[in-house]
């Protein structure tokens, strides 16, 4: 029996009022030799029932339940159950857009050193509004100007230490190479997934695309918006490369992203004077406008705390 072109993964939660669009967003890519894998993890809104009857017309879904696992043990799960030399990734609350898998599946074809695949994509909130692309937000520099296609990294280290800009979502990787890497890491709080890309980057190519192709949903509650998890994770983290060869400013960007991150923890806690050390911090690590404005707006907020002695939003 002939192995799939690519075997694509979903770990799901509760997310029965997703689930349906990211599987058709799957049915709609310009490929059909591809199985997928979705890992149930204990849901109790009705995702099993759903998904028995959508594995009824769908030959290719493949289904397991779980309890309480948790996303990176989802996902480590079905890697180990995957049938493709290729995992692609899909959170079941995103969806892709039509012609994002192919031209991934394509790359790596032509370029079999390559570790793994990104593109680009749109942060959305639960209205379907647009909250902006990931790459406009982050402006990471090796994407500044890039033709269309994909575009291997010179340094995937430390691009990716600097800038914390590969969605899950938008990935696609050498089951080998995951398998190689241990997959991700279960005993992190958070940001697994970014540990895991910079194992991959440490170890083999990285190729990224600027063509955004995936909607990611913001949700109230969801793993990002934890921050003191990601805190102690992005430490963890920058622990395990502090003493690697990196390009020169790639550390110092990277602990500006942590001083953001603290900034934005001491801000929800009300610690305002916290909050402005961390932005200005931040600034000094990497002084670009956004950290500029941050620092700027911290400061404001900080003066009205001051003044009134509530938190000033």
């Amino acid at each position: 029996m002939q192995s799939p072109s690519c075997s694509v993964v979903i770990p799901s939660y509760n997310a029965v009022a997703y689930l349906p669009a990211a599987i058709a967003s799957i049915e709609a890519q310009a490929v059909r030799d591809i199985e997928v894998l979705v890992f149930d993890d204990g849901s109790t809104d009705g995702t099993a029932a759903w998904l028995a009857q959508a594995q009824a017309t769908r030959p290719w879904l493949r289904i397991f339940i779980g309890g309480g696992h948790g996303p990176a043990r989802a996902r480590n799960f079905l890697i180990e159950k995957a049938n493709s030399d290729l995992v692609a990734f899909l959170d079941a609350d995103d969806v892709w857009y039509a012609g994002k898998l192919a031209p991934q599946i394509a790359f790596h074809a032509a370029h079999p050193d390559c570790s793994f695949t990104f593109t680009d994509y749109r942060h959305i909130d639960v209205a379907g509004a647009s909250l902006g692309g990931a790459f406009e937000y982050w402006q990471p520099g090796f994407a500044r100007g890039v033709a269309d296609g994909f575009h291997m990294l010179d340094d995937p280290l430390s691009a990716l230490l600097a800038c914390n800009v590969a969605g899950t979502s938008t990935v696609v990787a050498k089951s080998q190479a995951l398998q190689n890497a241990n997959g991700f890491d279960e005993a992190l709080p958070s940001a697994e997934d970014w540990d895991l890309w910079l194992r991959l980057a440490a170890t083999g190519g990285v190729a990224f695309s600027a063509a955004v192709t995936t909607d990611y949903l913001v949700r109230p509650g969801s793993e990002t918006a934890n921050r003191a998890s990601r805190i102690r994770a992005m430490q963890t983290i920058l622990s395990r490369h502090a003493h690697k060869r990196l390009a020169p400013d790639a550390m110092r960007k990277a602990r500006a992203q942590l001083l953001a991150v603290q900034a934005e923890e001491a801000a929800i806690s009300g610690r305002m004077a916290d909050a402005l050390g961390f932005r200005l911090a931040a600034l000094v690590r990497k002084p670009d406008r956004r950290n500029a404005l941050e620092a700027t707006a911290a400061a404001l907020r900080f003066g009205g705390f001051k003044r009134t002695g509530e938190v000033a939003c």
